[in-house]
């Protein structure tokens, strides 16, 4: 088990800059810090060797230990100033339930203290309760409960001078043969003195202060009124066809949909905020397929869908500072975190940029962080039932991800659903990711390495050092935030292994680079979906996988378009920008069995390609590796002319003949025959190109994972290094192409 959890505010840094670091630690009295360059993270007994070093500086320490808790679930707050409401109140909302039954939801709480709630109870029946403490002195509740995903409005009535709670629920949704609308009421036992300090929705006030009964599925429109107007009056409001008077409070979830608040249309103006990134820019009620994108016709997008499991921001409070070094050389760094008793570690892992007016090195590594938070802290290998035939074999499971599966509060990746079975649209990094880490082991084990995403990329790391090359580093946000200037001045720009995730700004920086740079993609389904930051909230991504693409779960009808920027959402190639336009290759199939070897094509004899090859006399390139023993495999990629591949591209060697495991990518699979698989499909296959742009400019790509494994063979001693070492270099000299 994991002992030590550990997080940065950041994943970017340069030399100088103050590191801050938030620790949870448990069973031990202290733990000790240090920082750590980290060269190779692969532990496999078979590959080059790990490798970290020792960077001398004052961290302090030891540092006293504690425990710092996570807790899920999104919910909205206002908190009014002075508010007090004499007489008869009605509080009610639009709710559109996933997991009605599951457990006592509440959708309004008004009140920390004293007060009243409006929810769904546990056998999910529309609830109207009176609260006092711990207490519920009151309650109301239908007969009926409500269905999954079906809009209902809810109502709730309380009348201080009777002491009486009533309760409706009214089906917007009608089915034939189904009635689910009814009403409730009931007498308190004692008045209320409701507490107007806040209002939460989708969630309550729990003793000590903690949330909780957090609510699964969409909230819109909710309002609190004087008096007592009746469903058919409350509905007409909901549905926005008459204004209620007085209105005491009346929330739009529409207002600021690309960010983390909201409105109050009402008189006093108890504007919120959201915690916790539930889904906006979703569809609510009003939503009829009139159109797709939610800045067109906010109203039809006025829903928020809750989640009992969201985490944004853990809120851990920082444990220790530190400085980085003024002189420090760019590069993957960590803080290493160790218990007191030496049997537990932790590595906060991040990048260091070059000094802002130091020489930069002749080769840029850009370090994939925005795929690093897309698979972050993932379950695949033991929640995904079928991992293990879709690997052609036997899974095994470090400590890592055993830690994962006994502590779900660390958060889902965008791999994985939430409890109410909607994909995740979100991905945050303000949080533990115990798999960025070196040391980390994959789930597909026996035939390779083991390693996926950062340790993988260490492998690249590896390879600079082992030929003495000297490299910056930066990350993805670093592109996102500084667009081609965070690329510019470097000779030669180094993917990793797998950039899959991408933004609009990061993909134009790319492509304004490669205009007169040269690139060196050497991974596999890169640049594959696009992805959203936000400009208000760091350290998080949105994804939404619309309508194709390889994809565990879809985001809805008409949920299509980023909440963060508006852009639509899906595979860069439904969108235009396929990565054949930019890279010469895109994906193509994936398999985690055997990787395979790849074969010279009669384009490798073109002089063109000449420095490719230099010293290289052998036809088939790369039979080996620490990845499926071949340099070819995982995911691969194929360059399509039709797609966007350059007509002046090379294609100087291709793989052959995957196994059967290796199966095509959803959007070239039009008509489900016997033919696509690895044996049978000649799409399946992984392309090596190269090409020149404009102005001196080029681009190399292998569309392989398992390349960079392959590189690592044998201490890197091997053809696949040596074939690398030519580009890197001929890449980097001034000699224009």
């Amino acid at each position: 088990m994991l002992r030590i959890t550990a997080y940065s505010s950041r994943i970017s840094y340069r030399p100088g800059d103050e590191v801050d670091v938030k620790v949870s630690a448990v069973g031990m009295r202290t733990f000790d810090a240090a920082l750590k360059r980290i060269i190779q993270g692969d532990i496999n007994p078979e590959g080059p060797g790990y490798r970290e070093d020792l960077v001398p500086t004052a961290i302090g320490g030891p540092f006293r230990a504690r425990e710092q808790k996570i807790r899920t679930g999104s919910y909205g707050i206002a908190r009014p100033t002075g508010l007090a409401v004499a007489g008869s109140i009605t509080v009610a909302a639009l709710i559109w339930p996933t997991l009605p039954g599951a457990s006592r939801q509440a959708v309004v709480s008004i009140g920390a203290e004293t007060g009243l709630r409006l929810g769904l109870d546990e056998e999910g029946r529309a609830t109207f309760e009176a609260i006092s403490g711990d207490r519920r002195i009151g309650r109301a509740t239908t007969a009926v409960p409500c269905r999954a995903k079906a809009w209902y409005a809810i109502i709730g009535t309380f009348d201080p001078q009777t002491r009486r709670l009533h309760v409706e629920q009214v089906a917007i949704q009608h089915f034939p043969g189904i009635s689910d609308s009814n009403a409730a009421q009931a007498t308190a036992e004692t008045s209320i003195d409701i507490d107007w300090s806040e209002v939460l929705f989708a969630a309550e006030h729990a003793s000590g202060g903690a949330i909780s009964s957090f609510y699964n599925g969409k909230i819109e429109a909710p309002f609190v009124c004087a008096g007592r107007p009746g469903a058919e009056g409350v509905i007409a409001h909901l549905k926005g066809q008459r204004k209620l008077e007085p209105l005491i409070a009346d929330w739009d979830f529409a207002h600021d949909i690309a960010n983390d608040t909201f409105a109050d249309n009402g008189p006093r103006g108890l504007h919120g905020r959201f915690f916790n990134l539930p889904h906006r820019a979703v569809s609510g009620l009003a939503w009829d397929g009139s159109t797709y994108k939610w800045q067109e016709k906010p109203a039809h997008y006025a829903a928020v869908h809750f989640h009992d499991d969201d985490l944004y921001d853990a809120g851990w409070e920082t444990d220790f500072t530190f400085r980085l070094p003024d002189d420090l050389k760019s590069g993957v760094y960590a803080a290493h975190l160790t218990s007191d008793d030496g049997d537990s570690e932790y590595y906060v892992v991040f990048a260091v940029r070059a000094a802002r007016h130091a020489r930069k090195a002749p080769v840029l590594f850009v370090m994939p962080t925005a795929s690093y938070m897309a698979y972050a802290n993932h379950r695949l290998g033991i929640d995904v039932s079928e991992t293990e035939i879709g690997a052609g074999q036997l899974i095994q499971v470090d400590r890592h991800h055993a830690f994962l599966q006994e502590n779900p509060q660390y958060g889902l990746s965008l791999y994985e659903v939430h409890s109410d079975g909607s994909g995740v649209f979100y991905s945050s990094r303000l949080r533990p990711v115990v798999d960025l880490q070196p040391k980390v082991q994959g789930f597909i084990g026996g035939l390779g390495s083991n390693v996926w995403q950062f340790n993988a990329d260490t492998h690249i790391l590896g390879f600079f050092e082992n030929r003495g090359l000297d490299y910056d580093v930066v990350t993805d946000e670093d592109l996102e935030t500084d667009g081609a200037e965070a690329l510019t001045g470097y000779p030669v720009v180094v993917t990793g292994s797998h950039p899959e995730y991408t933004s609009t700004r990061m993909l134009d920086a790319y492509r304004d680079y490669s205009e007169g740079g040269r690139i060196m993609y050497l991974g596999g389904n890169g640049f594959y979906w696009r992805i959203a930051y936000s400009d208000t909230l760091p350290g998080v991504i949105e994804c939404r996988r619309s309508e194709s693409g390889i994809r565990g779960w879809e985001p809805g009808t008409g949920n299509y378009h980023h909440q963060f920027t508006g852009e639509l959402g899906g595979l860069w190639r439904r969108i235009g920008r396929a990565p054949q336009q930019l890279f010469g290759v895109g994906m193509t199939a994936q398999g985690f069995d055997l990787s395979s070897p790849y074969v010279k094509t009669e384009a490798a004899s073109d002089p063109r390609a000449a420095f490719i090859f230099e010293g290289i006399e052998e036809d088939v390139i790369g039979d080996f590796g620490l990845n499926g023993n071949g340099a070819a495999g995982n995911e691969i990629d194929r360059a399509d002319f039709a797609l966007g591949t350059p007509p002046n591209a090379l294609v100087v060697a291709s793989s052959r003949l995957h196994t059967d495991i290796y199966l095509m990518t959803p959007e070239d699979l039009l008509d489900p025959t016997p033919t696509w698989t690895g044996t049978q499909s000649d799409l399946i296959r992984s392309d090596m190109t190269f090409f020149e742009t404009a102005s001196g400019g080029a681009v190399f790509s292998t569309g392989s994972i398992a390349w960079a494994a392959s590189m690592a063979w044998n201490g890197y001693d091997n053809v696949v290094a040596r074939l690398t070492e030519n580009v890197v270099r001929r890449f980097s000299s001034p000699e224009k192409f």
